[in-house]
């Protein structure tokens, strides 16, 4: 589903939970149930803990979130963790046809927005435009995002917001009881013949709980609309593959397991999950290119209990392992892997968060330490990246006062991060000796504030200082990147990015008209980005990495028409704005201007069929130039493809009805039709627009049959 408004149950919940609520605390907040009587529609309860002081309603947090969990994720959840929240006010992604799905917010992306896991920053080599957070959507429990800068609870690496994927949570039995359940799900894509066969799975006394997931993904070549290539129209705007196109192709294992432990002084968690990755990237030559990539994660947690409730201390210890294997160009999945690219790094987190209730002046907030380090090894022939340490550690403050109908929220936050390259742990030949170390120390904070207009109107507003210290990658790298076909070169003479971002949001609840409107500016100083240096080396473009103040203004607006019981309007409109201050150009890779439609109708049970509906979208995006210099910009100048894109309209069409299944679960078949008339199309943030064109119609049809309890 292509959705940008929440579901009826759950924006409600989002937008009218607090204007219901009061003037209660945050923690009071977690706690509390919404009489929604009033409005007609019975709401489940949503709380957000990413980004807050303490858990508790989005609406109540002067931070822009949403939040994705139960029905809402089970429909919107996809292939890429990018496609599964492009729907989102914010949000879009960057793509490579139907592969990769990097997720962008207001206009930043890779090393600019931090990916979580159950709220730990994971890493996987986010520099490369092609390279995908390596998290599997259908084994998440809930999808927490952040816009705007998060620095203050995620360091170096929210500067744009904050991506925290959360594993289900450990459910427990009543004493003397057990559970036990599981879920299935079976998907076929029609476009790249793509199948996709996971299973959850879940059991649990009173004391002990333990879940485990595992999905497997395996796809053909990508297709797109059968249009003149520009060999065959002399047009040299024409893309150069169209139809199928080769080495398009990929594979995934994914799996997640966890153990909880319920005992008298708290709650404990190990949990374990495993990404693996096998996929090929066809290239501007017609060349294919293969990569392998596996992620594994370990995390201990605890939530302890203490002082009666009034304070709530979670440990987490997190180890993460992270290898990145790639070809050179020719070699695909089926030649082997020939040792060009070999990038291996551990990442050991440590992090104690310490929530409290009512603590002097406050009404509740979060105390945190944080410490992670990271050792990366270069193996292969080429410097992608070079072998080094990364180290941070940090330390924070929270917190949240009502007065009145006013919510008042601050914090701050300082870290001492350090990068050093290590041409020991470097295979290929490096541009400096020994070790080259570089040392930051950065305070941040944000002072945000909601004021409850009335019941049903809420105005947030919000003021965050965020920064970013330069990678291993941005700083040393000297090679060939296989992937986008140039060879990057890194910079040591750069500085963090700060910055300073300031949100206004208008949120609204009628008993049928639901939304919010935001309105944003992000100024940032030494903001770093690849740039075309405009010489070549074996006929491949030589990018570098530089850095300028930048500003990126937008507008985010969603909103939600319950018309009838059974019909439903939905739309949403994302605009983004993005400038070099020295050169006045754009910055690179922005999202183009877009906006969404859709309508949907819920009719009546019929017999055996329950809940069915059917649901039509619209997807428009708006013309846009590609940035002078920027990543793939040089195929406005080639004898085929282009970096700019023309304007499109894309038809969407979705349908699906529950039945009985096995007990008392109701089993689901859902048919999603994308780009119903094969319209020819290519998204600014489509990788492969240089050389061809975007995804033609996609029918995707799944069947979720749960288990149990």
């Amino acid at each position: 589903m292509n959705q940008k408004a929440l579901r009826p149950e759950s924006r409600i919940a989002l937008i009218a939970g607090p204007l219901l609520l009061g003037a209660m605390t945050p923690m009071a907040h977690a706690q509390s149930e919404i009489d929604a009587s009033a409005l007609m529609i019975e709401l489940d309860a949503i709380e957000v803990t990413a980004g807050v002081p303490a858990p508790g309603d989005p609406m109540l947090q002067a931070a822009d979130i949403s939040v994705l969990s139960g029905e809402d994720l089970r429909e919107r959840e996809r292939f890429t963790l990018g496609e599964t929240l492009d729907a989102l006010p914010g949000v879009a992604s960057i793509t490579a046809g139907n592969q990769v799905g990097k997720p962008v917010i207001r206009g930043l992306s890779g090393n600019q927005i931090q990916i979580l896991s159950n709220g730990i920053g994971v890493d996987y080599q986010q520099y490369g435009e092609r390279h995908p957070p390596n998290i599997d959507p259908f084994l998440a429990g809930r999808i927490e995002v952040v816009r705007g800068a998060s620095s203050l609870l995620y360091g170096s690496g929210a500067l744009g917001g904050a991506v925290d994927v959360q594993a289900p949570a450990f459910e427990f039995a009543a004493p003397g009881a057990t559970l036990a359940g599981a879920d299935t799900l079976f998907v076929y894509h029609s476009n790249n013949a793509q199948w996709d066969t996971g299973v959850k799975a879940r059991a649990g006394t009173d004391t002990l709980s333990l879940d485990a997931g595992l999905m497997r993904r395996s796809s053909g070549n990508m297709n797109t609309p059968n249009a003149k290539t520009a060999a065959e129209s002399g047009d040299p705007s024409d893309p150069k593959f169209t139809g199928e196109l080769p080495y398009t192709n990929f594979d995934q294992l994914n799996a997640q397991f966890g153990f909880g432990l319920l005992t008298d002084i708290g709650e404990f968690g190990i949990r374990y999950n495993q990404w693996n990755d096998e996929n090929n990237f066809l290239l501007p030559t017609g060349e294919g290119i293969g990569l392998w990539l596996r992620n594994d994660q370990l995390q201990i947690t605890g939530d302890l209990p203490l002082a009666g409730g009034r304070w709530q201390l979670k440990p987490t210890l997190s180890w993460q392992n992270n290898l990145r294997r790639a070809n050179s160009a020719g070699d695909t999945l089926a030649s082997g892997y020939d040792g060009t690219v070999n990038l291996e790094f551990d990442l050991y987190t440590a992090r104690l968060e310490a929530i409290h209730e009512q603590l002097g002046p406050f009404d509740g907030g979060t105390l945190g330490v944080e410490y992670a380090s990271k050792t990366q090894y270069s193996r292969g022939t080429t410097v992608l990246a070079p072998g080094g340490e990364v180290s941070n550690l940090a330390l924070f403050a929270f917190e949240s006062k009502d007065i009145g109908a006013l919510t008042l929220q601050a914090g701050l936050r300082h870290d001492w991060h350090s990068v050093t390259g290590d041409a020991g742990k470097t295979s290929a030949p490096v541009n400096f000796s020994g070790q080259d170390s570089h040392h930051y120390s950065v305070f941040t904070g944000s002072l945000g504030a909601v004021y409850r207009l009335t019941d049903q109107l809420a105005l947030a507003g919000n003021l965050g200082r965020g920064f970013r210290a330069p990678t291993l990658f941005e700083l040393y790298a000297d090679g060939v990147h296989g992937g986008v076909a140039a060879i990057q070169v890194g910079n040591p003479d750069l500085e963090p990015e700060k910055s300073l971002n300031a949100d206004l949001a208008l949120r609204w609840q009628l008993p049928r008209l639901s939304g919010s409107l935001t309105v944003y500016r992000n100024a940032i100083s030494d903001y770093i980005y690849l740039q075309d240096t405009g010489r070549s080396e074996d006929d491949l473009p030589i990018f570098a990495y530089q850095q300028d103040n930048a500003l990126l203004t937008g507008l985010d607006l969603e909103a939600s028409w319950q018309v009838t019981d059974q019909l439903e309007l939905a739309g949403g409109l994302d605009l983004v704005r993005g400038t070099n201050e020295r050169t006045n150009n754009d910055l690179p890779l922005l999202p183009a201007d877009s906006l969404r439609l859709e309508a949907t109708y819920r009719f009546a049970d019929r017999g055996p069929l329950r809940e069915p509906y059917l649901r039509l979208g619209i997807r428009h995006s708006a013309a846009k130039d590609a940035a002078p210099g920027e990543p793939f910009a040089q195929f406005d100048d080639m004898a085929f493809g282009t970096a700019s894109t023309d304007a499109y309209t894309l038809l969407d069409l979705d349908l699906g009805f529950a039945f009985r299944g096995f007990g008392r679960n109701d089993a689901r078949i859902d048919l999603a039709v994308r780009n119903l008339f094969d319209t020819e199309y290519r998204d600014f943030l489509d990788t492969y627009k240089g050389y061809a064109l975007s995804p033609g119609r996609d029918i995707r049809l799944s069947l979720s049959v749960p288990f149990g309890s």
